[in-house]
């Protein structure tokens, strides 16, 4: 059963001239039930835009959002607001998303005192010592200051605060980008955890493929806003089927530097201006194994297997895409 539905979610911005930017254009995917489905692409591909959207901390121009059965575009500003308890973001900047003159104790505590009033002073440090306890944190920790806490612990508090409310979802917006490998790996077990033990849904937003591998069910492939290729993260990573997923891949380095890259597909010429985006596929002026009807609208996603989708007209392919071997 999904807990998230978004179908056709869409956003522009606006430059001072009123020339609009296109940041995401008509995504649709579902997630369900403890699942975790990872959103990964290049710096601008509308990742980040794409989770603020999905829990409205921005406003989306087009499509639905769905969450738990509810129509969230729907809601006025005080049931979204008692929705919120159970939707919840954890950002990449742990000491940056941390009030610096609040105690751990107070930061964790603040989402209680808004949507569960009804509990006594007692009941809010009692719940907040179990979710420390449950993140890896001493309870002794509830007195000290964000700035006196090592990055790994202040994501810590940031996943407490998050979690301290029992959401079913929650965004997690690069959430071990700026920690060094050894807390990534701590971070990332700590969430695999919790939603084995809370049953919580994620929607994982990431560059880092390693990291993706590890804590997603499916992953979403983006392009300039839009979905290029969507599945079981095996599938796709295994067996990409989009051009631009194969260059994404391409591109990756591995942590190891006895690990060499399997092989390189390279795209060619200049990312299209999201101010005025092709007509056909998006990526048909860097594209090297390109078709003319790739120029022809529209250039829809199309099921290749079983929950497997791909925007390439060329998909499924009877060959693989060609590759140029690159030296170990």
């Amino acid at each position: 059963m999904s807990l998230v539905r978004v179908e056709g979610l869409s956003k522009a911005f606006h430059r001072a001239n009123g020339e609009p930017v296109h940041a995401v254009n008509d995504v649709s995917f579902a997630i369900g039930e403890g699942e975790t489905l990872a959103l990964i692409g290049e710096s601008g591909s509308g990742k980040s835009t794409i989770g603020r959207l999905l829990l409205r901390l921005i406003e989306p121009d087009a499509g639905t959002i769905e969450i738990d059965g509810q129509d969230v575009r729907s809601l006025g500003r005080e049931p979204l607001r008692r929705m919120r308890s159970t939707m919840q973001v954890v950002f990449q900047e742990p000491y940056e998303s941390l009030n610096p003159r609040m105690r751990v104790g107070d930061i964790i505590a603040e989402p209680l005192a808004i949507h569960e009033p009804q509990l006594s002073r007692a009941e809010r440090q009692e719940r907040v010592f179990e979710t420390m306890r449950e993140v890896g944190l001493e309870s002794s920790y509830a007195d000290r200051l964000p700035r006196a806490m090592s990055g790994g612990q202040q994501q810590r508090v940031g996943i407490a605060r998050a979690i301290v409310t029992r959401p079913k979802l929650l965004v997690l917006d690069e959430p071990t980008s700026s920690l060094d490998l050894s807390v990534q790996a701590q971070i990332l077990k700590l969430l695999h955890r919790l939603q084995e033990q809370l049953g919580m849904s994620y929607l994982y937003i990431s560059h880092d493929l390693s990291t993706v591998n590890y804590v997603a069910h499916r992953v979403a492939v983006l392009y300039l806003g839009q979905v290029r290729e969507m599945g079981p993260v095996a599938r796709v990573v295994d067996d990409p089927q989009d051009p631009y997923t194969r260059a994404l891949l391409s591109a990756y380095l591995s942590p190891d530097p006895q690990v060499g890259r399997d092989y390189e597909f390279a795209l060619r010429g200049e990312i299209p201006s999201p101010t005025s985006l092709p007509a056909g596929c998006f990526l048909y002026g860097r594209c090297p194994i390109r078709l003319d009807r790739c120029a022809v609208p529209p250039v829809p996603l199309r099921g290749i297997d079983p929950g497997h989708v791909v925007r390439c007209v060329r998909a499924p392919l009877s060959e693989p895409m060609p590759v140029h071997e690159v030296a170990r």
